[in-house]
């Protein structure tokens, strides 16, 4: 790129994305560098879309300014804290669906199961499920298919809970050494030192 002449910024599209290991290469390099918040849609709209017409556009854009941010730094223990934190989210929202099939399925099912559990707290139904033994042979039997699904859904729920809950180990020694002083003042949790961390 210096072969074109003096360079005085870079514009980089999807920082955070794709253009991470192009954003890591430049600020090695030195050189600064600038994300691309969002495409100009006129200049879209007027010459169609390109890889190249896009990093004209990009290099446009820093070098006026404009749809133009600071990006974030990838790497360090603030970018271990924002994967991490993704990565929680995910398991959450998966082991969430998995509740929510364990319980429309025992709506569902044949009275005789469903009257067995009844009245349960929710880790009770789920170790209760996750640790029965139904008969694999017996796949004929409409019941025995609904334990077999029931416990295969409680066992994928307790797999995301372990997951989550090393997560949690991992992210809260992560931020004990970021921000010792925020954790130690009253009322202040992890979770809002994580979410204050992984928007710097």
């Amino acid at each position: 790129m210096t072969s074109f002449g003096v360079l005085k910024r870079i514009g980089v599209e999807c920082t955070g994305t794709y253009g991470s290991g192009l954003l890591r290469y430049c600020q090695n390099a030195g050189l600064a560098v600038l994300e691309v918040t969002a495409p100009d849609r006129m200049e879209r709209h007027k010459r169609g879309k390109s890889d190249t017409i896009d990093a004209e556009c990009a290099a446009h854009a820093a070098f006026s300014g404009i749809r133009t941010v600071t990006p974030k730094t990838r790497d360090g223990m603030i970018e271990s804290l924002r994967v991490l934190k993704t990565c929680r989210k995910t398991a959450i929202s998966a082991r969430r669906v998995a509740l929510q099939i364990i319980h429309s399925n025992i709506i569902s099912a044949p009275d005789e199961l469903r009257e067995q559990l009844r009245n349960m707290t929710r880790m009770q139904l789920i170790r209760t499920l996750g640790f029965s033994r139904p008969d694999a042979s017996e796949y004929h039997n409409v019941t025995n298919i609904y334990r077999i699904a029931l416990k295969s859904l409680a066992r994928r729920y307790l797999e995301l809970h372990d997951e989550t809950s090393d997560l949690d180990v991992l992210i809260a020694a992560i931020v004990d050494e970021l921000a010792p002083e925020l954790i130690k003042r009253n009322g202040i949790r992890k979770r809002f030192a994580v979410a204050d961390h992984c928007r710097r």
